[in-house]
């Protein structure tokens, strides 16, 4: 009878971890992970993460706007964002400019 190998039907499996690359100033349109930014102008910030494990981007304002208390305004980004069909995006307010 032949020797068979035992294969590990283990349900924990072990995935690579996933590596976030970072935005570089340098060009004029970027991959990040699953989307693409291009910077309209030269004013444009590319999002940037706050740390490593930050569940989303940072943006920037391309002009100094004001925001009144308690106020709403519309803050130019200069930046052109493509998501994949089927992504969940949006765009929210920071807690520690409240």
């Amino acid at each position: 009878m032949a020797h068979q190998e035992i294969e590990n039907n283990s349900p924990e499996t072990k995935e690579p971890a996933t590596k976030i690359p970072k935005l570089h100033q340098n060009g004029d349109a970027e991959t990040v992970s699953f989307f693409k930014v291009k910077k309209l102008s030269e004013k444009a910030v590319l999002p940037s993460r706050g740390s490593p494990l930050s569940a989303g981007y940072d943006l920037s304002s391309a002009t100094e706007t004001k925001v009144p208390a308690r106020g709403k305004a519309l803050v130019p980004t200069d930046l052109s964002i493509a998501v994949p069909e089927g992504t969940y995006a949006r765009i929210d307010h920071t807690e520690e400019y409240l």
